[in-house]
């Protein structure tokens, strides 16, 4: 969102008072009035060497390091773009303006966990920031919906998301039980899982059910918070509340964060009368928000390893270790579990996508429920600052991202749009909207309207190739990617493209051009139909040992998706 969000207003901001001044020729104001007008146009090709010269002369100067940045992301060079971000990010600690880019360059070089402390950073900086907390809940819900594709493509994944349904419904519903029935028998093993599927139960009246739900929980996870909580819960239908007391002070021992949590969800049901003492059972009569509970944590010897205090659900104790070093997967997927546990999601995300190849599904999960809470938490902020077009924008985003609710989230930006008439990133989402509902017609208006406010937008012009390539309109699709090479000749997307195009115009050797080199340096292709297309072009141009490489590499793609199908976190 950053990188497309007011690129015009941004070069206008930076260069008011470069162009009352009288700069001499070749010096650091001349050079950036130059660099900022050549960005404006979106020629890149010839601002960088210009804001070369001047962050040469002035190293630490914020807008030749800012602009250079900007330009380095916007013609596609992520990686060159991470060093001037971060010295304008330095010289500035109060502006959010450069964390929000080197946020967006972080993404683009696949460091989700470096882009997501940027965007938090950046957020943080500025907490009254519309842009700042736009940009935060965009990436969250990119991140959202990528690591929700990869999650289906599993059984253990999609037993995840299971979970993270029933998470977000409400308590004693039979929707939230079905829902963690069909996730423990997806995948039995995930931590927890029975103790909740067994509250679940209890909180619906199932006793029978919930009966075997502990039994199992008791086999396969007895040390697991829920599986404590419902022991706890069951101790009391039976009236035995020492024991369910006992059992919640020994949960509190080793997490108090797990016995809040507890006494917050505890049925009123299961509250004893007035004669049976026990600061807990005060607490619940007196719904206590804090519960001054004396508890002893377990005898343990010595200090305890971070995997130990994973395996005990010590979370406080866990999250209060220092980071880990870099390359040690375990230690931050356990570390990224505990901040998520305690509620501090903005800092449990990094450690998560750090540890995400160790945590796997587990790891998923509580990246999914983070993500979702970052952009619940923006959304109210928004609300609470009056931003009415904002809130508009972020359902818009949640509707799109998060339900797949396209007409829905067409209507939200169309009611962002009447109080930010012509916003171009507005007109882009609806554009988007439109098009994932399939009304090409209203997604190419918008996606118009909004070049007309600023026509360097990359997103507009990829929308207006995908309408046109999906109506075999070649002639439109080769004018927008035109634009899109001029602006970023080194994109990988525009090449393929633009070699589709050529193909179905019949210029194979065009075609042959941009997607051969392309393929070649790994690009994804995988259902084949790539390869298939570049050894068609082949054959034409008469390269018959090519075109059978080509070939066959295709019919290799094509069998492997249809034996193991596709899903990717990146």
């Amino acid at each position: 969102m950053w990188a497309r969000f007011g690129l015009q207003c941004l070069v206008a901001l930076l260069t008011v008072r470069l162009v009352a001044q009288q700069a001499s020729p070749g010096s650091l104001d001349s050079l950036l009035k130059d660099g900022s007008s050549l960005s404006k146009q979106a020629d890149y090709a010839h601002a960088i060497p210009v804001l070369l010269h001047a962050k040469k002369l002035a190293p630490e100067n914020y807008s030749a390091n800012l602009l250079l940045g900007l330009d380095f992301l916007r013609s596609g060079h992520p990686a060159d773009a991470l060093e001037p971000l971060r010295v304008a990010a330095q010289v500035r600690p109060n502006d959010e303006m450069a964390d929000g880019y080197l946020g967006e360059a972080e993404k683009a070089q696949g460091d989700f966990a470096l882009a997501a402390e940027a965007f938090e950073d950046a957020a943080g900086r500025a907490p009254n920031s519309e842009r700042a907390l736009l940009g935060w809940a965009d990436y969250s819900l990119e991140r959202f919906r990528v690591l929700g594709l990869w999650l289906r493509s599993s059984q253990r994944g999609t037993a995840a998301l299971l979970r993270v349904q029933a998470e977000g419904t409400a308590n004693g519903t039979t929707q939230r039980e079905s829902l963690l029935q069909k996730a423990a028998e997806a995948d039995p093993e995930q931590s927890g899982v029975w103790g909740e599927l067994g509250i679940a139960q209890a909180t619906l009246g199932m006793h029978a059910e919930a009966e075997a739900s502990l039994k199992t929980a008791q086999e396969r996870q007895p040390n697991a918070s829920p599986t404590w909580k419902l022991e706890a819960q069951m101790a009391a239908a039976q009236g035995s509340w020492s024991e369910a007391e006992g059992r919640l002070l020994a949960l509190g021992g080793r997490s108090a964060v797990e016995l809040r949590n507890a006494l917050a969800q505890w049925p009123q049901g299961l509250v004893p009368n007035q004669n049976v003492p026990g600061t807990i059972w005060q607490c619940i009569r007196e719904h206590a928000m804090s519960c001054p509970v004396k508890t002893e944590a377990p005898e343990s010897a010595g200090v305890l390893t971070p995997e130990t205090l994973f395996a005990e659900e010590r979370w406080e104790q866990l999250a209060a270790t220092p980071p880990p070093a870099t390359g040690q997967g375990s230690l931050w997927f356990w570390r990224g579990v505990a901040l998520g546990e305690i509620g501090d999601c903005a800092q449990s995300i990094p450690s998560l996508e750090r540890g995400l190849e160790q945590g796997k599904e587990a790891a998923g999960y509580w990246l999914i429920v983070c993500y979702g809470s970052v952009v619940g938490h923006a959304a109210a902020q928004l609300a609470a600052q009056g931003k009415e077009a904002a809130v508009h924008q972020i359902r818009g985003d949640i509707l799109l991202s998060m339900k797949g609710d396209a007409p829905a989230a067409a209507a939200e930006y169309t009611q962002a749009l009447q109080l930010r008439p012509k916003d171009p990133d507005l007109l882009e989402k609806r554009a988007q909207a439109y098009l994932t509902q399939g009304d090409m017609e209203q997604a190419r208006q918008n996606a118009q309207a909004a070049l007309a406010v600023d026509p360097h937008r990359e997103l507009a012009l990829q929308l207006l190739v995908r309408i046109a390539m999906s109506e075999r309109d070649y002639p439109q699709a080769l004018a927008a990617l035109g634009k899109l090479a001029r602006m970023e000749p080194d994109d990988n997307w525009t090449r393929v493209q633009l070699g589709t195009a050529d193909a179905q115009t019949g210029h194979p050797q065009d075609a042959v051009r941009y997607l051969q080199p392309v393929l070649m340096a790994g690009y994804p292709d995988e259902k084949g139909a790539l390869h298939a297309l570049l050894a068609g072009q082949l054959r034409k141009l008469g390269r018959e040992q090519e075109a059978k490489v080509a070939a066959d590499e295709a019919i290799r793609l094509a069998n492997a998706f249809e034996e193991h199908g596709a899903g990717n976190t990146q």
